[in-house]
């Protein structure tokens, strides 16, 4: 199985959202869910932002044997 996992910074920490992954690349998905689930703000708190206030730090790809 192939998963990516959008992670995401908030007051409590870093929390992970996993998506299992058919069809598509890895990044083609994270950089999809990015243009969806944030806004890119500029300025000091410069960054891609989720509506409730999470900043998106990065993703990973993972391949897992079944």
């Amino acid at each position: 199985m192939k998963f990516v996992i959008i992670l995401l910074l908030s007051i409590t920490g870093i929390e992970e959202i996993k998506l299992n992954i058919k069809g598509s690349s890895c990044e083609t998905i994270a950089e999809s869910w990015r243009k969806v689930n944030t806004t890119y703000y500029n300025g000091p708190n410069q960054g891609n932002f989720t509506g409730d206030g999470k900043l998106m730090i990065g993703y990973i790809c993972e391949n897992r044997a079944r």
